[in-house]
């Protein structure tokens, strides 16, 4: 029997999840932040700071937020939509969406209207939803598109209209008129292309619409109009006003503060309120509160022999060295627009390290022989080297024997089908990524092993995080010729499997995998057949990174986690052998390190010491 030791919390540094400047009759102001699980209160005249839970202790992810002209406060986070009296620092009205007990998110978009009304839309139904907190009411209104799933930004005109932008499948503008109760889905529509249709209220008070399309050699263009009155105005984006709300994605603040003062920065990651004076001076408060702890991405063994892992959301960059028993947050601007992101797929090289990042598919190069940071001439380690929307989210990254390349795979962006399947020249820096059409069409690759060969072994999901509808119906294996650099074949070895989540490689070229059932399986590629198949959900999920291969007593052994249990595969038999149940639900994997086996537990690093 092993045992089970607790590092520590690597990050303690909660991510903006939203804000708003909030004034109410008498002209206070405050600003309102939102995080996971709570509020902060901040007074832009003396920065004073107040934390206030979620009613009832609810914990979840805001999306966005605003303010109305009472200067109250309305936010969701999950099934939960709350307003706040930021003035008194008291939660007024709150619900937990048995209105729209089918709704996943409640606010994901909001807007006011000219008469004082809020609305608000929702995920997956793309519904809009009417806030009254006055009468502790929450009307459902209807959905604002029958196929897509995501309304990520509304507003409304001086004629009571309200607008939404429409996506991620199929990219388009809805209408909603309240006194008429006339829903028009599709406004405007952006012919069949993929993404959201975006809308704004301008600081001049007009509601403006984006739209992308695809022109000629299939370049990104976008389309601009001007909406009033439930009509859209083809609009130059020249003439289109800034929109009340600053920022982007999750973190957006909506409003302004008076006197001429402008908000420049306002987030928890880096524990700073940022303002600019009317005079151009600059104002920064520092931003004190109890973050609960960020839970960890999954994290690697470097090639130093120390272990590198992220945090999400935000994402800061830490390090542990068990030689010295160190552990080091280098924080979050250390890695180049990481955001409010994670690294989520590593790979090694010589000294270097590879770690491909969720959002937009982000390849950071990390010198391991330096310690990270800004070096003085501007450069940086890690290295941002690449990014692709075609690998929007990765999920797995893999070192090619060849001492060259590295390959990495994930899921598209929003709307898309099919993941990019990219492979990295390290000395040189470049990256190749092939189209899921030349892999397997309307698949990701989530799941990367090489054989002894050279060859890859791959599998895939037939899974869509981005809003978009699946196009196939069977995860599968590929193998792809290295040296002609295409797929060679194909094989669907668990049909009944919609993703096949990690993959390993042992020392007689059988592949270890788990599905995302967390069945347990061994393929053997060069006779072309299933050696094994175990359920092994009864030890829990699948963790990601939670399969790997590693040296142990001169021989290759291949270790997993799910989250209830630590588990080593025995070589003759390819059978899991079960190590010890976690001591708390494991949520990220996996390294061994010098005989200990690393996983994180929410915010927490474990390690398992094997004896």
């Amino acid at each position: 029997m092993g045992r089970f030791e607790c590092i520590g919390t690597p990050v303690r540094a909660d991510e903006t999840r939203s804000a708003a400047v909030c004034r109410n009759a008498e002209g206070e102001e405050r600003v309102v932040i939102a995080a996971r699980g709570y509020v902060l209160i901040v007074h832009p005249d003396t920065g004073d700071c107040r934390q206030l839970p979620f009613p009832e202790g609810w914990v979840d992810y805001p999306f966005a937020s605003i303010s109305d002209k009472a200067g109250r406060y309305y936010t969701g986070a999950g099934r939960m939509l709350m307003v706040l009296d930021p003035f008194t620092a008291e939660f007024v009205w709150w619900t937990k969406g048995e209105q729209v007990p089918e709704e996943e998110i409640l606010g994901f978009a909001f807007a006011e209207t000219e008469e004082g009304t809020v609305y608000a839309t929702t995920y997956p139904g793309c519904k809009l939803i009417k806030v009254n907190p006055d009468t502790e009411e929450c009307e459902r209104i209807g959905r604002l598109s029958n196929g897509q799933k995501y309304a990520m930004s509304l507003a409304a005109d001086r004629q009571g209209w309200l607008y939404a932008g429409i996506g991620t499948q199929q990219a388009g503008i809805s209408a909603y008129h309240p006194d008429t109760g006339i829903l028009a889905e599709w406004l405007i529509s952006g012919d069949d292309v993929a993404g959201s249709g975006q809308v704004h209220r301008g600081t001049d008070g007009e509601v403006y619409a984006s739209l992308p399309l695809a022109g000629e050699g299939q370049e990104a263009q976008t389309r601009w109009f001007r909406l009033l009155g439930g009509e859209a105005v083809p609009v130059k984006a020249a003439d289109v006003a800034p929109s009340v709300y600053r920022g982007s994605g999750y973190q957006k603040l909506y409003g302004h503060l008076s006197g001429g003062r402008t908000i420049i920065s306002w987030q928890l990651a880096d524990s700073e309120l940022t303002m600019e004076e009317a005079d151009g001076s600059t104002t920064v408060w520092p931003l004190h509160y109890e973050g609960w702890g960020t839970s960890l991405s999954p994290m690697t063994q470097g090639p130093d022999n120390r272990l590198y892992g992220t945090s999400n959301h935000p994402l800061h960059l830490y390090r542990y060295d068990p030689r010295e028993d160190e552990l080091v947050n280098f924080g979050g601007k250390v890695v180049e627009e990481g955001g409010g992101g994670n690294i989520c797929a590593y790979a090694a090289q010589g000294p270097y390290l590879l770690g491909a990042a969720y959002a937009g598919g982000r390849v950071h190069m990390l010198d391991t022989r330096e310690n990270p940071g800004l070096e003085r001439d501007g450069g940086r380690n890690p290295r941002l080297v690449y990014f692709d929307d075609r690998i929007h989210r990765p999920r797995c990254a893999a070192a090619h024997p060849d001492g060259q390349h590295i390959l990495y795979g994930g899921f598209p962006g929003y709307g898309a089908v099919g993941g990019g399947l990219g492979i990295v020249h390290v000395p040189s820096g470049t990256v190749t990524v092939y189209p899921h059409d030349q892999i397997v069409p309307f698949q990701s690759t989530l799941g990367l092993a090489c054989l002894s060969t050279g060859d890859i072994i791959g599998g895939t999901s037939i899974e869509t995080p981005g809003g978009a509808e699946p196009a196939a119906r069977e995860a599968v294996l590929y193998r792809l010729s290295w040296q002609e650099r295409k797929v060679v074949r194909r094989w669907t070895i668990l049909p009944e499997a919609r993703e096949i989540s990690l993959l390993a490689c042992d020392s007689r070229d059988f592949i270890h995998g788990l599905t995302s059932d967390s069945l347990y399986f061994v393929f053997d590629p060069r006779e072309e057949r299933l050696l094994q198949r175990l359920d092994l959900s009864s030890w829990g999920g699948v963790v990601r990174q939670g399969l790997i291969t590693a040296r142990q007593g001169g021989q290759t052994v291949i270790f997993g986690l799910l989250s209830g249990a630590l588990f080593r595969v025995d070589p003759g038999t390819c059978e899991p052998v079960r190590l010890a149940d976690t001591p708390r639900k494991a949520t990220s994997g996996l390294a061994y390190i010098n005989g200990k086996l690393y996983f994180g537990c929410s915010s927490e690093l474990w390690r398992y010491c094997i004896i």
